[in-house]
């Protein structure tokens, strides 16, 4: 339990029970981290994972990149993500395990996940993403074609539901929200089947038209593009 509530986090309680949950089952030999931060969320894939690569623009600080078993790659993630998924598909690698809680701008996420899925090392994997429930964040994951790549069996991004915040510095915007896509190149999704579940209604849905009829149609907050500047800042993951 403690594991759950030690260090700097931007993650939610439920959040970070998935997280740990899913860590537990999989036990990654291999897997990366796309969004550093303060290593709140890396804590706990270095202490399920064998080796772990993080990525974030700027290099960690000292706390964070004491952490064991986690190299870190600073810069921009479109840049080096593509070229380090390329030396581990030819040296025959595959990637366990990732988490992606990066760049939050919808194109950035798209690429983001699109580099990912494009690439052999993804072969036999579990994908987190985090904050599925923003609005910012979900524009860049609809505009992922996911049915292209049959090696996606399953899709879910509201495996955690996400929230809208009431604390007066992001209030009534949403943030939050864990989605997961399955991959799995040896037992690949029958083409007359979707990717994504399609038997319910999203809640990032629900949540934005609950959200929208609590505010009467006022913008929320600060506003997207302020709160994406304090997400993507120094802020605790």
């Amino acid at each position: 339990m403690g594991a759950l509530l030690a260090g700097p986090q931007q993650m939610s309680l439920g959040e970070r029970a998935a997280l740990e949950g899913v860590l537990c089952a999989l036990r990654p030999e291999l897997a990366i981290e796309i969004g550093t931060a303060e290593g709140g969320s890396l804590r706990r894939i270095a202490a399920h994972s064998a080796e772990v690569h993080s990525f974030d623009l700027v290099d960690p600080d000292p706390k964070t990149a004491a952490i064991e078993h986690a190299t870190f790659h600073a810069g921009d993630s479109h840049e080096l993500l593509p070229a380090f998924l390329a030396e581990l598909a030819r040296d025959g690698r595959n990637v366990d395990f990732v988490l992606v809680d990066g760049d939050h701008s919808a194109p950035g996420v798209r690429r983001d996940i699109e580099d990912l899925l494009d690439s052999p090392a993804i072969g036999r994997t579990v994908i987190l993403l985090h904050d599925t429930a923003n609005e910012e964040v979900r524009r860049g994951i609809d505009a992922v074609d996911l049915d292209r790549f049959p090696k996606v069996t399953q899709a879910d991004f509201d495996f955690v539901a996400g929230y809208v915040f009431r604390e007066a510095s992001l209030r009534d915007e949403i943030w939050g929200g864990v989605g997961v896509i399955l991959v799995d190149e040896d037992d690949p999704r029958s083409p007359d089947l979707p990717a994504r579940q399609q038997r319910m209604v999203e809640t990032a849905t629900l949540l934005r038209e609950a959200r929208n009829a609590r505010v009467g149609g006022r913008p929320p907050g600060r506003g997207i593009r302020t709160a994406l500047s304090a997400r993507l800042g120094r802020r605790p993951r």
